[in-house]
This record gives structure tokens, C-alpha cells and sequence, in this order.
């Protein structure tokens, strides 16, 4: 298959801890951008001590590049897809961060490393991308969130300036799995592509960073955490076979893998949503 460009599929990674807890935490969706088509996602918000303790990861299926803006000693590192929730690392707090989210098969373009190298691993972002100390210099020297983002468009045209690419086959699988809410096997998706197990595990961990197998857990958990927040716990246990579940213990189970904790406690965690400082494309 050749490659593709373009908005892939209507996947909208969730990161709940963030999005409820930081009062300063923005984002950016490139939908319409005529530059990345959909494939990044950009994130920015100020860490104090208090929120180190309370922030955690769950997976999302997407690399993400996390840079602290700190104004004399900026760094950033290449944060991988990870297999089970885990504590949010930062370099240190009092920090506002920026974060570039890299939808599930664009990261390749940007790092031209197999993406699975960087799974479960946090690497320092001048091991592997060129021009990263001017990467670094320019989100620090920026005072805001959009300022960060129109940086970020700059120096992509001076190093890239060329069409995101993509294989169609990783397109394809993966915009199956999304749209069937993780529920696929795959089998399944073997038979429709024509193409082996072991040939698209092969691509999916080089563009995307973790088995398809994984891939669908995961998008099936990211709806799991939609339907709670926006349907809540009862209606969600009436769902559990429709989310793709055998039964509660399944569940539970997988959701306690993803979370650190049971759908109820995870509830109480984050509380009442806050509201998500959206910036539209009129913004930028």
C-alpha cells in the first residue's frame, strides 16, 4: 500500500487527570490544520508541587513530546506509548509545560525511529531529534500557549515543509479498530486487509508503538473513560457488553490496568469535569 495523508479518524485521546484537575490546562486540535491534518494534538499547562502528587497517565495509544518551558533550562523528553497507567514524570514542578501529542501513526514522520523503541521509555529529546536544543529554546522563549504553537508551525516548515505520511495499511487498521470502539480482533483484521498477524503487528509497532491487539484494549478503555464521565457509572455497567467486555470482572479488571484504580474511585478522583480551555483555529 502506499502512503496517505490527511485527517485519519475521529480519535480524541483523553487524558481526564489533566483535563479535570489543571484550572490552567489548554488544547489545541489540528483538525483543520492545513499543515498536520489531524495528526497533532498540542496541550499546555503550568505544574505547581501540589498537582505533581495528584497527576497520573493513562494510555492513550499516542507518543507525546513534553517540554518544560523553564526559561533559563528548558528540556523536554519523547514520553513513548505506555502499556498500564503510571505517575506523570516531570522534570520539575513550578514549570509551565507544553506538550505535543502525536496521533497513533504519525510519530514515525517526525522521529524516523520505529515508535516502538520509544514505548514504556522517557528519552530526553536531543538523544534523537535533530535541531531539538532550538526546539527547546524557542517554546521557552514564547509567554503563552498559542505563542508555543505558532513556534511550533515555524519551525516545522524551516526542518519538514513537507506532506505528513503515512502507510495506508496502518490508516486502514487503525481507523478500524477506532471506529469499532476497540472492539475488532485481530484476526478479524487480518482477513479484511489480506495481510498476516505478524506483518501488521510489524507495522503497528514501527508507526503506531504497540501491538493492534493492545491498541484496541486501549481505545476501548479511552470510550470506557468518555462514557463515564458524560454517562456515568450506572449507565456505563449497562453498556459493559456494547464497550466490548465479557462481563464486570473484565471490566473492572482492565479498567483497574489502565487507572490505578475502580470506576467508582476513578470518578471520585476526578470529580466534577472541569471545563477544557479549547483553542479554536480563529485563536491560532
Amino acid at each position: 500500500m502506499s502512503h496517505s495523508h490527511g485527517n485519519l479518524y475521529p480519535y480524541h485521546p483523553h487524558q481526564p487527570i489533566f483535563e479535570n484537575v489543571l484550572d490552567t490546562y489548554k488544547q489545541y486540535r489540528t483538525d483543520n490544520s492545513p499543515l498536520f491534518h489531524g495528526g497533532l494534538i498540542f496541550y499546555g499547562f503550568y505544574m505547581n508541587d501540589l498537582n505533581m502528587d495528584r497527576i497520573f497517565v493513562v494510555p492513550d495509544g499516542c507518543l507525546h513530546l513534553v517540554i518544560c518551558c523553564h526559561k533559563e533550562h528548558p528540556s523536554g523528553n519523547i514520553c513513548g506509548s505506555i502499556f498500564k497507567g503510571r505517575e506523570g514524570v516531570f522534570v520539575r514542578s513550578n514549570c509551565e509545560y507544553f506538550v505535543i501529542c502525536f496521533m497513533p501513526g504519525y510519530a514515525e514522520f517526525f522521529f524516523k525511529y520505529p515508535i516502538g523503541e520509544f514505548s514504556e521509555q522517557e528519552i530526553p529529546v536531543q538523544d534523537i531529534f535533530p535541531h531539538a536544543e532550538e526546539l527547546l529554546e524557542k517554546m521557552a522563549e514564547q509567554t503563552s500557549f498559542i505563542e508555543r504553537i505558532r513556534a511550533f508551525e515555524k519551525f516545522y516548515l524551516k526542518y519538514f515543509n513537507n506532506v505528513i505520511e503515512i502507510p495506508l495499511l496502518v490508516k486502514y487498521v487503525t481507523e478500524k479498530i477506532i471506529v469499532n470502539r476497540g472492539t475488532l480482533d485481530v484476526k478479524g483484521l487480518s482477513l479484511d486487509t489480506g495481510y498476516s498477524s505478524r506483518y501488521m503487528l510489524k507495522k503497528f509497532e514501527k508507526y503506531v508503538g504497540l501491538p493492534p491487539k493492545l491498541f484496541s484494549r486501549i481505545v476501548r478503555f479511552q470510550n470506557v473513560i468518555h462514557s463515564l464521565e458524560y454517562q456515568h457509572y450506572d449507565k456505563t455497567m449497562d453498556r459493559i457488553s456494547e464497550l466490548g467486555y465479557f462481563d464486570q470482572n473484565h471490566f473492572i479488571k482492565e479498567f483497574k490496568e489502565f487507572s490505578f484504580t475502580t470506576p467508582k474511585k476513578y470518578l471520585q478522583h476526578i470529580h466534577v469535569p472541569a471545563d477544557v480551555h479549547d483553542i479554536s483555529d480563529s485563536d491560532i
